[in-house]
């Protein structure tokens, strides 16, 4: 008798699972513009603006990862080439850097434009959420790690 109610529990389990499995893939995946509507109630004008502006920020932001990830292959074929710090490398480590900073200017400045569409007391909860990325510069670049 126990053994049979293992196997109902299992096979119960097993069903229910697997329904939950299915489910969660139907939904909809969620998208960095839904989310901010949702979360922040922007209204129709206000989140036609903000898509525009992510838009033309997503654009950018690649061109930046496209420089950042050029500008480390160069730095790692010199430092894979070489038995010191040269002044070639030293240069590299300065270009990978300027980049970066320039990456997080221009993100900290997109997140400024986005807030600016929203009411103040929605922009501070906002910048609060975005502006550590900001900050902490590693956490940026493993978001733009493949998963």
């Amino acid at each position: 008798m126990k053994r049979g109610l293992v196997i109902l529990a299992l096979a119960i389990a097993a069903v229910v699972g697997t329904a939950v499995v299915v489910h969660q893939r139907s939904l909809p995946r969620a998208t960095p513009m839904g989310w901010l509507n949702t979360e922040f109630g922007l209204d129709e004008a206000q989140a036609r603006r903000a898509e525009v502006l992510h838009a033309a920020y997503e654009t950018q932001c690649r061109e930046m990862c496209a420089k950042i990830a050029a500008s480390d292959a160069r730095l790692v074929k010199l430092i894979h080439t070489s038995k010191e710090v040269t002044p070639e490398i030293r240069a590299a480590i300065a270009e990978t850097d300027r980049y970066r900073t320039e990456c997080r200017a221009n993100m900290l400045e997109h997140f400024y434009l986005i807030a600016s569409e929203m009411p103040p007391a929605k922009r501070e909860k906002y910048l609060s959420l975005m502006l550590p990325t900001v900050l902490h510069p590693a956490d940026m670049e493993r978001s733009h790690q493949p998963r």
